[in-house]
């Protein structure tokens, strides 16, 4: 009996463990919230342009349709092509998709921020990151963001296990780099913190031969898998010209909708990607929270997190001046005089035609200051760096782009979550001493915290979502098309959102553009010249009066043309 009473009470110990676990609650709240807006998104339907290229890609990849820019990431489309094969050919397969990588993503980022923090404050830098605006609004959205940034985090966190724990970890990064540069080309520039951290951190790395070998490896069979399979999609120009365009900045987006040179765009709304105010809103404001306004709660936890981190900046700098620790020294001043001049250097180049000079004096920058301030006081230096380069690279290649979108923000997210958690831990450990309540000081605060940015992201999120997208529309009126028209498939259609249209419609379908033309007889002699049977407009407001053309029907904001 007593066995038996003890068996129990040992079972529910274990149970009453698992259910207190930071990693156990945070995917219990992740999957939770991750399930409610993959039901949101299914509702209200794609929210951008950019999905239903990559949802005619995913048909090509599943061998029932041409596809639709084929150069573009394939990672996001093929996986969503197995979804397809399988029987389940849904737009809803993208969100689906989309929601497992950011399950997969936010674990990711708990283990990495484990590597830094305790439980507690994992759990929490996590939920503030699940919290930020831009990227609760893109999580289910069908994009190629999170996707990218979540194989991101797992290859920083790897690199990280690989060099302090087991070196078998760093034969997984440069596969998952790839995947994450597959899956979105600018991810590529996740190879900087990572090169980075096993630099500094070189003398650690266990049978570092053998590594460099079975790496050197990896890279010859991935990259020559990466060309197979980009010739046989006969893209591998497009591919080239695509990236040169991007390391060279000679497309620097001028006449696009999102062309913005402002070179401080993300920096001065970082605020909005934090947290967003009133709690009702537009759909617009939400997928892009530089139009909306920053709330009271985003300035507060950044002045918490400035103080936090230069109470440790400050720590660090007094130990070294205390010990006299490689700063009163001829190489040391060197050091800093270095920095201060790869520091200017790397502001001084930040522009469209030299970022990749700026990249290189933030990598030398970084190295220096490492160099600087390690020191037993600072046991996670390398980290936090590691860190900063990560959101440096990326706010420095996404700023000098032409084109630029709230979304691009979410590649810096994770690093920015990080640092305002260890600003955060700072200033909690700095008041601890006048905190009486026990639980308060180990979790209590932590727990507030994440709970208010969390309330504040889904009360904000549910009073800026729509019951629909526009695009919504659009499938009514190809569906309506199909009964209309039963020949529409040997029709030639025109429209200013034909990866929308070519879904719905499982056809080919030509881009028309009223924007581009001085009035609208212009733009209707180019669609009589061109023969188009149809013109479906999902933008135009008010509705153009084409000339030779009839608006037969109207779906919401969607019109549809036909020639007469």
């Amino acid at each position: 009996m007593d066995s038996a009473r003890n068996k129990y009470r040992s079972a529910f110990a274990n149970l009453s463990k698992i259910y207190r676990n930071p990693l156990f609650i945070l995917t219990i709240i992740t999957a939770g919230i991750t399930a409610y807006l993959l039901e949101v998104q299914m509702k209200i339907g794609v929210p951008y342009w950019d999905v239903f290229t990559y949802l005619n890609n995913a048909l090509y990849f599943a061998g029932t349709g041409k596809g639709s820019i084929l150069y573009l990431p394939p990672v996001v489309p093929f996986l969503t092509s197995l979804f397809f094969k399988a029987g389940y050919i849904s737009l809803n397969a993208i969100f689906i998709l989309d929601s497992i990588l950011f399950i997969i993503g936010v674990i990711g980022l708990y283990f990495l921020l484990k590597q830094r923090f305790n439980g507690i404050q994992s759990l929490t830098g996590s939920l503030i990151f699940i919290s930020f605006p831009v990227v609760l609004a893109w999580a289910t959205a069908g994009g190629i963001d999170i996707p990218g940034v979540s194989f991101s985090i797992w290859a920083i966190y790897l690199t990280v296990l690989g060099v302090k724990k087991n070196p078998k970890y760093l034969y997984f990064i440069i596969p998952l780099m790839m995947l994450a540069f597959l899956t979105r080309y600018t991810a590529g520039l996740i190879i900087l913190p990572v090169l980075f951290y096993a630099i500094i951190n070189i003398r650690q790395i266990q049978k570092i031969k053998k590594v460099a070998a079975g790496i050197l490896l990896e890279l010859i069979i991935l990259i020559s898998g990466f060309l197979y399979v980009y010739m046989h999609l006969g893209t591998i120009s497009s591919f080239y010209s695509l990236l040169a365009n991007v390391l060279t900045s000679t497309s620097k987006g001028l006449g696009d909708v999102a062309y913005n040179p402002n070179y401080w765009y993300y920096l001065q709304n970082i605020p909005n990607y934090i947290s967003l105010a009133p709690f009702s809103g537009t759909y617009q404001q939400l997928l892009n929270p530089s139009t909306g306004f920053a709330s009271i709660l985003a300035y507060i936890l950044i002045l918490i997190a400035a103080v936090g981190l230069i109470i440790y900046i400050y720590k660090i700098l007094c130990f070294k001046f205390k010990n006299k620790v490689n700063f009163q020294n001829k190489y040391a001043t060197a050091k800093a005089v270095s920095l201060i001049i790869l520091i200017a250097g790397s502001i001084l180049t930040f522009n469209n035609t030299q970022y990749l000079l700026s990249e290189v004096f933030l990598f030398g920058a970084c190295f220096l200051l490492y160099n600087l301030l390690k020191s037993p006081e600072a046991k996670n230096i390398d980290l936090d760096i590691m860190m900063l380069l990560w959101f440096g690279a990326y706010l420095i290649f996404q700023s000098t782009l032409g084109v630029k979108v709230d979304r691009y923000f979410i590649t810096m997210a994770p690093a920015l979550a990080y640092f305002l958690i260890l600003g955060l831990s700072e200033f909690i450990n700095k008041i601890k001493p006048k905190i009486k309540n026990k639980d308060l000081k180990s979790w209590g605060i932590y727990s507030i915290i994440a709970l208010i940015f969390l309330s504040s992201a889904m009360l904000t999120y549910i009073g800026h979502t729509p019951k629909k997208t526009f695009t919504k529309d659009i499938g009514d009126t190809s569906n309506w098309i199909k009964g209309y028209d039963p020949d529409y498939t040997d029709k030639i259609i025109f429209s200013d959102y034909p990866p929308a249209v070519s879904w719905y419609l499982k056809k080919g379908i030509n881009g028309g553009f009223p924007r581009f033309y001085k009035n609208p007889d212009d733009f209707a002699n180019a669609l009589q010249n061109k023969s188009a049977d149809y013109y479906i407009d999902s933008l135009s407001e008010p509705k153009l009066n084409l000339k030779g053309y009839q608006l037969i029907k109207n779906f919401g904001n969607v019109a549809v043309y036909k020639r007469v």
